[in-house]
C-alpha cells in the first residue's frame, strides 16, 4: 500500500511539471529567441532550456537550434557550498527512500522522514543557477 502511495506522487509530481511547455521563451519577430530560467543545477537549466526551446519550434513544424547559452551561478551561499548541502540532501532524501519502500514497522516511518526532510531540504536551497540562452527555429 505505501509503495503504490509512493508512486502514485511520483507520478502526480511527474504529470505536473510535464505540463508545462514553454512558458519562459521569449520570442522576437527578428528570429533569435531567448529562454531565461533558474533551475537547481546547471543540468536542469540545460535540459529544460533545451526542452523549452524545441517544444517552441516544434510547434512551428521547426527545429530549434542553439545560437548563445551562459549559465550563472546566483546562489547566497558560495557555489561548492551549496553543491555540498545539495550532495547531502539528495543522499538522505534517496536512502530514506529506500527504508520508506523496503523497511517494515518503525523503519518505513523512519525513511519517510528521511525522504521527505531530505527532498524539503533540497527545495529550501533554491534555484541558484540562472541560464540565458538564445535560439533560433529552422
Amino acid at each position: 500500500m505505501k509503495f503504490t502511495k509512493t508512486l502514485f506522487t511520483l507520478s502526480l509530481a511527474t504529470l505536473l511539471t510535464a505540463c508545462a511547455h514553454h512558458n519562459n521563451v521569449r520570442p522576437s519577430d527578428g528570429g533569435e529567441h531567448y529562454v531565461k530560467l533558474t533551475a537547481p543545477t546547471k543540468s536542469e537549466a540545460g535540459k529544460e532550456a533545451i526542452r523549452q526551446s524545441n517544444h517552441f519550434c516544434d510547434e512551428q513544424d521547426k527545429k530549434a537550434y542553439v545560437l548563445n547559452e551562459s549559465i550563472e551561478y546566483v546562489g547566497s551561499m558560495p557555489e561548492d557550498e551549496y553543491l555540498q548541502s545539495r550532495n547531502i540532501a539528495n543522499a538522505v532524501e534517496t536512502a530514506g527512500t529506500v527504508l520508506w519502500i523496503l523497511g517494515e514497522n518503525a523503519v518505513d516511518d523512519v525513511g519517510a522522514a528521511m525522504s521527505i526532510g531530505g527532498g524539503i531540504a533540497e527545495d529550501s536551497m533554491g534555484q541558484p543557477y540562472e541560464l540565458v540562452m538564445s535560439f533560433t527555429c529552422r
